[in-house]
């Protein structure tokens, strides 16, 4: 379940304004309900959860929704300000004492084998109330809670705070409603968990790794180096716990994300130690290969079905359409369950925990002490160097498709560059990514259809395969006419993105 609130600090006197009228939108409020909650709240005994802004606690006092509760933060473009927050809740029974092994799971990549224990318990008088329409259609919920801080059987610490929820009405009732009650003393422009306000100034510390902080050209490149590693770590852990969870895109954003950390470390290597950064770079390939399973049947699935849907109804002939679905759909359920298997590992959660401490601190060289802006241009200079090279190849006639598929990697590897050093050189380096990005895009193209085709002749040339095998037949032809495509494009495309003028910033 996904939830939108806002929350706000309130002092013990506040009292609610009045929310029904045009200010809100509100027609009315429903009789206030009040509960008595007590919920437990685990973590580590070094708070790594809610210094992810995670919450996992067991709840007595409403009912139906008594449980277990794991809320994990959502990053939401929509959200009007900071007293708003975006959250999946994902609910399980089970006895108090005892963590959830699913809910567990979900956040592994943060506890890494950590033991989890009670570490705040929350006592709360709960006063909620439904503001609706004028038909009687509920548009948020607000909660106003009175909350105690038990410590062994006695109140250590009381306050007070109020939240509304969407509950159909959309974020801009919550802001409509929010600039009531500012205008009645509210205090908001935070979104932190009741037990975080509960547990102090331990639990709003820097999470593992910490976000990237800001870089200046002429900082020391190791800053820049920490700077990528912990934005491309933080994402790379924020993935895991999609893959965990089935969300769409999950595989491919963690492989994505694998991949970075690997070319960041590839295009930064006169800047690292070099055995620490090949281990590294090794187990993520391993990661990355692992994901690739499921990565790989999911496009080709959706690749397939999709240009067959294309074709007129009277060129499907025969069950094409289950045999593709049966095996590359089969294909796609063991890459998936592979990847599964793969987070659920020892040697994952121990790469991750290497991840995590090279990110708080990266083994950097001596060459790393210069100013980023005169050693880290021509770093990215050498990965389109790169590319260039395979840009000649594939133009060349006798080019093969493993040629055309390297250069690929390569347009990939500039394009990771550039996007990693773009928070410090701004729009030069955008530009030369999104050049990059569209070169790896068409040859993305080309690729895709040499896998289509080949899984196309072995599904031809199978047993049983003659009462569809010319609808095989017609979805090959559509392939080679994709290769014949590209190839054609390519000179083109690529004499625009090679223009010398998205490559100053490098020589500057």
């Amino acid at each position: 379940m996904r939830e939108v609130e806002m929350k706000f600090r309130v002092s013990a006197p506040f009292r609610l304004p009045e929310l029904v009228g045009d200010r809100t939108g509100v027609a009315a409020l429903t009789e206030p309900q009040v509960n008595e909650l007590v919920a437990v709240y685990w973590d580590t005994s070094d708070l790594r959860l809610a210094r992810e802004g995670i919450t996992l606690r067991h709840r007595t006092g409403e009912g139906a929704s008594d449980g277990w509760h794991l809320k994990l933060p959502v990053l939401e473009a929509s959200v009007p300000d900071a007293s708003t927050g975006t959250r999946d809740e994902v609910h399980e029974q089970g006895s108090d004492d005892v963590v959830p092994a699913g809910l567990r799971d979900l956040v592994e990549v943060y506890l890494r084998g950590a033991v989890l224990g009670p570490v705040a318990t929350l006592q709360t008088i709960r006063t909620s109330q439904e503001l609706v329409d004028a038909e009687g259609n509920a548009l948020a919920e607000l909660t106003d809670d009175v909350v105690s801080v038990i410590n062994q059987g006695h109140t250590a610490g009381r306050f007070r705070e109020i939240e509304v929820e969407d509950r159909g009405g959309g974020v801009g009732v919550l802001e409509d409603v929010g600039t009531v009650l500012r205008a009645a003393g509210a205090v908001g422009g935070e979104f932190v968990p009741k037990v975080v306000r509960a547990l102090g100034p331990r639990a709003t510390g820097d999470p593992d790794p910490p976000p990237p902080a800001q870089v200046d050209p002429k900082d020391p490149a190791r800053l820049a180096v920490q700077s990528v590693l912990r934005r491309y770590v933080r994402a790379f852990m924020a993935n895991d716990q999609a893959v965990r969870r089935g969300a769409e895109d999950g595989v491919h954003q963690m492989r994505v994300a694998a991949r970075r950390l690997r070319s960041a470390l590839k295009t930064f290597r006169p800047l690292v130690d070099p055995d620490w950064a090949r281990a590294l770079r090794d187990e993520l390939k391993w990661v990355a290969d692992s994901l690739g399973g499921a990565r790989d049947a999911e496009v080709l699935l959706a690749r397939l079905l999709r240009d067959l849907d294309a074709l007129p109804p009277e060129l499907v002939i025969g069950p094409a359409r289950a045999k593709i679905e049966s095996t590359v759909g089969g294909d796609l359920a063991s890459g998936v369950a592979t990847a599964l298997a793969t987070l659920r590992s020892e040697r994952y959660l121990a790469l991750v925990d290497r991840l995590v401490a090279g990110a708080w601190d990266p083994m950097t060289t001596a060459a790393a002490e210069a100013p980023t802006a005169e050693v880290i241009p021509p770093l990215v200079g050498k990965a389109w160097n790169r590319l260039a090279k395979g840009a000649a190849r594939v133009r060349r006639k006798d080019a093969t498709n493993e040629d055309w598929h390297q250069t690929r990697i390569a347009a990939k590897q500039a394009r990771y560059s550039a996007e990693a050093v773009a928070p410090f050189f701004g729009k030069a380096a955008k530009t030369l990514a999104r050049q990059a990005e569209d070169v790896q895009e068409l040859l993305g193209e080309h690729q895709d259809a040499v896998v289509a085709g080949e899984v196309l002749h072995r599904l031809a040339v199978g047993p049983r395969s003659g009462s569809f095998a010319f609808t095989l037949g017609m979805l090959y032809a559509g392939q080679e006419a994709t290769l014949a495509r590209t190839r054609k494009e390519f000179p083109t495309l690529w004499a625009r993105a090679n223009d010398s003028e998205y490559r100053k910033w490098l020589r500057s």
